[in-house]
């Protein structure tokens, strides 16, 4: 729409400027005219300003810890247009246990008016895929794709997954959508901003938010504990 709106103002701006052309001249002093480009690059960045207006951005960084040592980043992204939020997490760890491993983790999320349309979560550790998963909505059912292998989850709507943890906070939300475990999972009030979750297996994590944002995450993790901390 905007496009076509752009040019239908070029085209007229140039009848209006033809027109003067025919027209006669008087010798009065001339008026100062705006340049033809300058006139058509204000209106390009008048629209352009306009448009940005409807699409809001945020990114979260933060350091992954353990035993007081820097051991991995993790990036947290967010755009949302109109009906449309975007959310995005991409983590890179390298630790030692007994020898070194390095893990890779991202996943995305794409919700319409508050509802899950389609999320993916992927793991690899030293090199080798763990977790690759798709969700996606068809006929109010989600189908998970996994490999070759697909099914139907009947958990329509989704409207906080885990992932969502990072957008906002968990306040009057009293569960959360896990796409690994494929289920929904209890969110235990604490006290003031602070929230356990724990998992299927028998792990569990503690998020501690600020002002909104989640600025502290704690893992507990059957043979490690680490710790999560925004670092803007």
């Amino acid at each position: 729409m905007l496009p076509v709106f752009i040019i239908w103002m070029i085209l007229r701006y140039h009848e209006k400027r033809n027109t003067k052309k025919t027209a006669a001249i008087l010798p009065n002093k001339p008026k100062r005219q705006v340049p033809p480009m300058t006139s058509i690059l204000m209106l390009i960045l008048f629209l352009n300003v306009e448009t940005k207006g409807y699409s809001q951005n945020k990114t979260l960084n933060y350091q992954i810890i353990r035993n007081g040592n820097k051991v991995g980043t993790l990036r947290f992204s967010e755009t949302s247009t109109g009906d449309m939020d975007y959310l995005k997490m991409e983590s890179d760890v390298k630790t030692k246990f007994i020898f070194t491993f390095t893990a890779h983790a991202s996943e995305e999320a794409v919700y319409s008016k508050g509802i899950l349309l389609r999320s993916s979560i992927y793991r690899r550790l030293n090199g080798s895929e763990k977790v690759n998963k798709q969700h996606e909505t068809n006929n109010r059912q989600y189908i998970i794709h996994a490999g070759e292998r697909s099914e139907v989850a009947k958990a329509y709507p989704i409207t906080y997954n885990m992932l969502s943890l990072y957008s906002k906070e968990p306040d009057g939300v009293s569960r959360v959508y896990s796409d690994n475990f494929q289920t929904f999972i209890s969110i235990e009030t604490l006290g003031v901003h602070k929230y356990r979750i724990t998992l299927p297996d028998g792990n569990y994590n503690y998020y501690y938010y600020k002002n909104g944002v989640l600025a502290f995450v704690e893992v507990h993790h059957s043979i490690y504990t680490a710790s999560i901390v925004l670092t803007n």
